[in-house]
């Protein structure tokens, strides 16, 4: 039911789907999804959940577990390219963002979810600091929510425009994380 509310919400918007088409798309009878989620609304906050919190969390992971932080983000943002607004998931984390300007309930989740995330890297960004892979004159926390905003931005960009170079995006977000003394092109500038 869930996997079939995602899919729904994201043909048609979170508003226009109903438990009738939820159901009918799960196969299932609709006095089921009232059973289980008590109302549509319910069932689509479970939606977001799975959905929003996996397209979140996946490549935040992805990133804390590169050898460095600043590799993690360039891959991030590699990889923040490759969304694609075919997928369902896309397309309903779409909605449910747009969604939690209205929905205290989505807004509130959501909060919580990102608060997490910043958590995680800004001690990522503390880790990084005392090996020396990351700069210390950030703060881990203003770093860690400027980098969440980062991202999100960068991923609408990318989906609106195919043209901007993520290459170039990649090294420029590595460079901010990276101190001036683990910088290659610094140390040769040294060296002459």
């Amino acid at each position: 039911m869930v996997e079939a509310a995602i899919e729904l919400v994201a043909k048609q918007g979170w508003d226009a789907v109903t438990t009738r088409q939820i159901a009918d798309s799960a196969g299932v009878n609709q006095a089921l999804i009232h059973y289980h989620f008590g109302s549509k609304e319910r069932l689509l906050h479970a939606a977001f959940d799975r959905a929003v919190r996996g397209m979140f969390m996946e490549p935040v992971t992805a990133m804390i577990q590169a050898p460095t932080l600043a590799e993690g983000a360039a891959g991030l943002v590699r990889a923040l390219r490759e969304l694609d607004e075919s997928v369902p998931e896309v397309l309903f984390g779409f909605e449910a963002l747009s969604r939690s300007a209205r929905d205290e309930t989505i807004r509130t989740a959501l909060a919580e979810l990102l608060t997490e995330l910043r958590g995680i890297v800004a001690e990522r960004i503390e880790e990084g600091q005392r090996t020396g892979s990351v700069r210390r004159d950030l703060d881990p926390v203003g770093t860690a929510t400027a980098l969440g905003a980062l991202f999100d931005g960068l991923g609408f960009h990318f989906l609106v425009d195919r043209r901007i170079d993520v290459e170039r995006t990649a090294a420029a977000v590595q460079a901010l994380l990276t101190p001036p003394s683990a910088d290659p092109s610094t140390r040769e500038e040294a060296g002459h």
